[in-house]
């Protein structure tokens, strides 16, 4: 027979374990920096923030420094601050020298450690069944495919953020942001059938409402990544 164990000794069994470690891998907004003369970095980032709608406000970041000579190490820390008075979460970075590593470091970011790079990328495919979201997506709502295509039977409303590391597909009206392909896959697409976003990306590739090329407003549209460039078609 066995004898249940009193309530005090299953706490003390769970507790003998405080934390778990997992290692999953979550989008992070990605932020090149070329420069950090704080006024310049200042306007553009106050620019670009202002055109995303808020969108990356309280976004955790990856600092891309690696285009940084070691000249600009010590004026790291003042970068590091300023993303964070502008809203962003910086967590960790790429350096390519290595005083600048030690600056990032200094001033409490984690080093991203690529993996290998994977041969024939792109002929993998999205192996995971599609995620389909059945209701509305309303503002503020944050939805991730992970190592799939994202498909919304609804409107996306703005201020809502669509990510996948496949295509996404809407079937009402994208009036969020969608960022497609994070999986590093540049045949990722974006399909609206309303298309009337505040941002969309594929692999990285970036594009604010303002930077949209125009006539394709509450249109039928999809997004694609040709030759280094967001490309803007109609559906078939």
């Amino acid at each position: 027979m066995t004898t249940p164990l009193p309530p005090s000794a299953m706490r003390r069994q769970a507790s003998e374990t405080p934390l778990r470690l997992r290692g999953r891998v979550h989008p992070f907004l990605t932020v090149e920096i070329a420069d950090v003369a704080v006024q310049e970095l200042d306007r553009a980032l106050s620019a670009r923030l202002a055109a995303m709608a808020g969108l990356f406000r309280h976004a955790p970041a990856i600092l891309d420094l690696t285009a940084l000579p070691a000249a600009s190490a010590p004026r790291v820390a003042e970068a590091v601050a300023l993303l964070r008075q502008r809203g962003l979460v910086p967590a960790a970075f790429r350096a390519g020298d290595a005083k600048v590593e030690q600056a990032a470091l200094a001033s409490g970011l984690g080093r991203v450690l690529d993996p290998e790079p994977r041969q024939n990328l792109s002929a993998e495919r999205i192996r995971r069944p599609p995620v389909i979201v059945q209701e509305p997506v309303r503002s503020g709502q944050r939805i991730y495919a992970a190592e799939a295509d994202l498909i919304v039977l609804h409107s996306v409303s703005p201020g809502a953020q669509l990510l996948a590391d496949g295509c996404i597909h809407v079937y009402g009206a994208l009036r969020g942001a969608a960022s497609a392909g994070l999986g590093d896959d540049p045949h990722a697409r974006i399909f609206a059938k309303t298309f009337d976003a505040e941002m969309v990306s594929i692999a990285g590739l970036y594009l604010g409402a303002e930077d949209f090329p125009p006539g394709w407003a509450k249109r039928p549209a999809q997004v694609s990544l040709d030759d280094g460039a967001l490309r803007f078609a109609p559906l078939p």
